[in-house]
């Protein structure tokens, strides 16, 4: 009786095994084999140790995957050829006929097989006959090394588009003249597009995502794409979900990967990002870019119920006001190193809207408004260390509301890209802020709905954007520390909105289960981002009510935030719910006029959007507290002083001097304007017989 052939088909596993090509091969060839798979370490000194530390190798992923990067593309080539093959085999005149390998000599050929065998890619297998003849020469790759081959090798082919994007996964499926048979199997018959972008946007559609979702019967395959979507975004690495979440991350990769694809809804690949600057290693589920927002649609749950909203305005604006008010003044001194000493800092945060109204509390409030008010030329070092306003501080009050939002935009996103996230943060961003511009003004949305849109598309665009050769190019010479993960990248820009974006009044907050879970634009931030606010998101109807007994009532809307800054300056807020309540105090009034503020601009901006007339006693109040503001001024002058009236009376009548003269005080003494230095002075009196002394001679 003839025993098997150790080298022919396994009837229960695909192809061959590896333990029984190993046990073929001998002793000398084994080692030689350890050698490429180990590297190092004392060789076994038994075959069957031999054969059980390279199966425990060969059949391990992560040392398949560091092995074949020691291959050339040709090579891999090679490889993908006969995992194609069934049973992962074929025979050298299969091989040396190929149009792929038309380029190489069949003695080239043969060299590249020997060089896979060396290192136990490939194993010969020559089965005999019925005849007992040997048949064509045969070469196998191991069942257990072929599957996991099959698993990442085609991988690397893909380009981060065709991974993250629906089109660039339409554009690996079918040419463009093929396009319109694909719609018409998945939407129905009359389904066109021109080419690959027409085609996702209509497979994205929530009705077509929602019926492509509906075949997949398998509702564990359904579970992991809720998690995935909710959770993660779209993008969610296996390490990730088994750490989290146990037993989802236990998945059939081949299975879960072409119910994915088969549908049309994402995929499950190997993704290294490494050298993008992205920290992402390893296997991980991807729903295409362009069917995350429908997905989540169709398969979130009712919204929880909001527990508390949060929402600050205008406030900070206003409390930028009060501030430049305050340097306009009173004396501000810095200390040596730079800062404004304590004593001023707790003073001008007891007066700030936003340490009563939020937790934006502080030191850290008053720097950053500081910092925002310097680095836009408000203020300015002056003289003996103290703080001083400039002419663009005396014009914010007068500056438009869309100019003040755009500079403190601007202001924290600069300060974002280059502290927070200095590689990828400039396209980024720019992307985030075109996701909020998507957003429907004054409607809830998921606090991370915005970034994880704006993260997918630039993990789309990632070759597009040239970020690997940029970044190579950057760090080839210096480790690069902190590479963010995907799910780090959107995040980052969800802390941003929270830290900047609310406290600039530009979004909205709501909580669920006591956290920050929901955001909306607010027409604040529709202007801050440049786009118009429609007549139905705001009520034009007059939104102030003024009391009697002081008390004013402000029922804000869309145009209401110059009306808010306005009020700041001249009244106490006293809350700022859905109603903002002012009281007018003798106090308030005083420091308003102390200011610059006229009773005649306090009394227009109430009547003019008032809903009913302003009270007479508030109107006789206002005017009285205003008239209790007296003034003196102080200007620079020159004194001259003449020993006798005539000598003034000289001066007085000459023409050439008399544009100079300020006032008169006395006979013998008059004011001349600073701006006339002594010798010029000197030059005008000579002609009149008078001559300057003191400090000219």
């Amino acid at each position: 009786m003839t025993s098997r052939d150790s080298t022919s088909p396994n009837r229960v596993a695909r192809g061959v095994a590896l333990e029984a090509v190993l046990q073929s091969r001998p002793a000398q060839e084994l080692r030689e084999l350890l050698s490429f798979w180990d590297g190092h370490g004392t060789p076994p000194d038994t075959k069957p140790r031999a054969i059980g530390e390279l199966t425990r190798r060969m059949a391990n992923e992560k040392s398949v995957r560091k092995r074949v990067k020691f291959l050339s593309k040709k090579l891999v080539d090679l490889v993908k050829f006969f995992l194609r093959g069934e049973g992962y085999r074929a025979s050298l005149e299969h091989v040396t006929g190929s149009k792929a390998f038309a380029y190489l000599s069949p003695f080239e050929l043969k060299a590249a097989i020997n060089a896979l065998m060396k290192r136990g890619f490939l194993f010969a297998s020559q089965p005999a006959n019925g005849n007992g003849r040997k048949t064509e020469e045969t070469f196998l790759v191991p069942c257990e090394l072929g599957d996991i081959l099959q698993t990442f090798i085609w991988d690397d082919d893909r380009t981060v588009e065709e991974t993250f994007n629906l089109r660039g996964q339409l554009s690996r499926l079918v040419d463009r003249k093929d396009i319109d048979d694909l719609l018409v199997a998945r939407l129905g018959s009359g389904a066109r597009a021109d080419d690959h972008r027409e085609a996702a946007l209509l497979l994205a559609a929530d009705a077509a995502v929602e019926s492509r979702l509906a075949a997949i019967d398998d509702s564990r395959v359904q579970a992991l794409l809720e998690l995935v979507v909710s959770h993660y975004g779209g993008i969610a690495p296996r390490s990730l979900i088994e750490k989290k979440h146990k037993g989802f991350g236990r998945w059939n990769r081949k299975t879960l990967q072409a119910s994915l694809e088969d549908n049309l809804l994402g995929t499950v690949r190997h993704i290294s990002l490494g050298e993008y600057g992205i920290h992402q290693f390893d296997e991980a589920v991807v729903v295409f870019e362009e069917v995350v927002g429908a997905l989540r649609r169709c398969i979130s749950e009712p919204a929880t119920p909001l527990e508390a909203v949060h929402s600050l305005g205008v406030d900070f604006i206003s409390d930028i006001s009060s501030f430049l008010s305050f340097v306009e003044h009173n004396p501000i001194k810095l200390t040596l190193s730079g800062k404004v000493y304590r004593t001023a800092v707790r003073k001008l945060e007891d007066s700030f809207i936003l340490t009563k109204s939020s937790n934006f509390t502080g030191p850290w409030l008053f720097q950053y408004l500081f910092d925002f008010c310097q680095s836009q030329s408000m203020i300015q070092r002056g003289p003996e260390r103290s703080v001083v306003l400039t002419v663009k501080g005396r014009t914010w009050d007068r500056t438009p509301l869309d100019k003040k939002l755009r500079r403190l935009l601007e202001f924290a996103r600069r300060h974002w890209e280059s502290t927070v996230e200095p590689f990828h943060g400039k396209r980024l961003m720019a992307l985030y802020l075109d996701a909020l511009r998507e957003l429907p003004v004054g409607s809830w949305v998921d606090m991370n709905s915005a970034a994880f849109s704006a993260r997918n598309r630039y993990l789309a665009n990632l070759d597009h954007f040239g970020v690997r050769d940029e970044f190579q190019s950057k760090y080839q010479f210096a480790q690069q520390t902190g590479m963010r993960d995907p799910l780090q990248l959107a995040l980052a820009l969800t802390q941003w909105t929270r830290d900047r974006l609310f406290l600039f009044g530009l979004v909205d907050l709501a909580d669920a289960d006591g956290k920050p879970a929901w955001l909306r634009l607010t027409p604040l931030g529709a202007k801050a981002l440049g786009m118009e606010v429609s007549d139905e998101q705001t009520n034009r109807n007059a939104p102030l009510v003024v009391n009697p007994d002081f008390e004013i009532i402000l029922f804000p809307n869309a145009d209401s935030y110059d009306l808010i800054t306005d009020l700041d300056r001249f009244a106490d807020r006293t809350s700022s719910d859905s109603a903002y309540r002012y009281r007018l105090t003798e106090s308030s009034i005083e420091k308003a006029v102390a200011e610059g503020l006229e009773p005649s601009a306090i009394l227009r901006t109430l009547s003019e959007h008032s809903r009913v007339e302003v009270p007479q006693n508030v109107i006789y109040s206002i005017m009285q507290w205003a008239e209790k503001v007296k003034f003196v001024t102080r200007t620079t002058v020159s004194m001259v002083r003449g020993r006798n009236k005539e000598v003034i009376d000289r001066l007085l009548h000459d023409k050439a001097l008399r544009p100079h003269v300020l006032e008169r005080l006395s006979p013998t003494v008059v004011l001349v304007s600073p701006d006339l230095p002594s010798e010029d002075l000197a030059r005008l009196l000579e002609p009149l017989g008078v001559f300057l002394q003191g400090e000219h001679e």
